[in-house]
């Protein structure tokens, strides 16, 4: 094929892939439009810290989905038991900025719980590998003024942990990824290698917090933390035990040689009415 005809030839190649194209942008069905987002807007001024409940809110109309993708506005009626982590006021849109789950609020959704920190070094924190879920024992170390004795205390047990840090920054931990043949768990691994909690934040009732705080404040006591077991005994308290002494046997009597007992003594009858029994 010389040069010419080659050329003719790519032309009408060019030519018929122009054609195809424009025609099919003439016959190609439309796309169906985008549904709007039905979204709710605060009917009242909401406070802080509050459950969101239906009779708060009321319509907001509709938006495009893109501009409630910008927005992160909350679709229909999805805002309603979310907690508003700022104040809402009447007529803004509930997004997921200003009307969040409660965990992600105040890290545990039970709001009977109070959450807590404490800090201890790696290796009181089991390697720094204690993470959210875990239950854990929390021991105490210290010393008795009275005694100049040491000792260590079981503060609290079966202590559930909400969230880890390494000293308030946040820890890049590996991201599940379980097997999708086999089922079994897998893990990829963290991109800078991991890192180790040193912070602990845990979720409970709020005497036990008091006694939490009271220990490693008010006592002074150094935290030591295990991964609970399925049943925990209580250790020693501050004051240590006595000592086990044996009980001395009481001692037998010295009799002299030949000798034999006498008869028991009984009352005449009579005497206390004894007699008769």
């Amino acid at each position: 094929m010389n040069p010419r005809t080659m050329i003719l030839t790519t032309a009408l190649i060019l030519v018929g892939i122009g054609l195809a194209t424009t025609l099919w942008g003439l016959f190609r069905p439309d796309a169906p439009p985008a549904t709007p987002i039905a979204v709710l807007v605060a009917a009242q001024q909401i406070e802080p810290y509050t459950i969101i409940t239906t009779d708060m809110l009321q319509s907001g109309g509709v938006l495009a989905p893109s501009r409630a993708a910008e927005l992160g506005a909350w679709p229909n009626s999805a805002a309603v038991g979310k907690m508003s982590a700022g104040l809402i006021k009447v007529g803004q849109i509930l997004t997921a900025v200003n009307a969040k789950p409660i965990e992600a609020v105040r890290l545990a959704a039970d709001l009977d719980l109070e959450i807590v920190s404490f800090q201890a070094g790696v290796d009181r924190l089991v390697g720094g590998q204690i993470r959210p879920g875990h239950l854990i024992n929390v021991y105490g170390f210290g010393r008795d003024e009275a005694t100049r004795e040491n000792f260590t205390r079981l503060i609290d047990s079966r202590v559930w942990v909400v969230e880890v840090s390494q000293s308030g920054r946040q820890l890049d931990l590996p991201t599940p990824r379980p097997d999708l043949t086999s089922g079994d768990y897998g893990e990829e691994p963290a991109r800078a290698g991991g890192s180790n909690a040193t912070l602990i934040t845990v979720a409970v009732e709020p005497r036990r917090a008091a006694n939490l705080i009271d220990a490693l404040g008010a006592d002074g006591l150094q935290v030591w933390v295990t991964l609970a077991a399925n049943d925990v005994a209580r250790y020693s308290t501050a004051t240590p035990l006595p000592k086990a002494t044996a009980t001395a046997l009481p001692a037998t009597p010295w009799y002299p040689p030949g000798w034999e007992p006498t008869p028991d003594w009984m009352p005449p009858t009579g005497y206390g009415g004894m007699a008769g029994r």
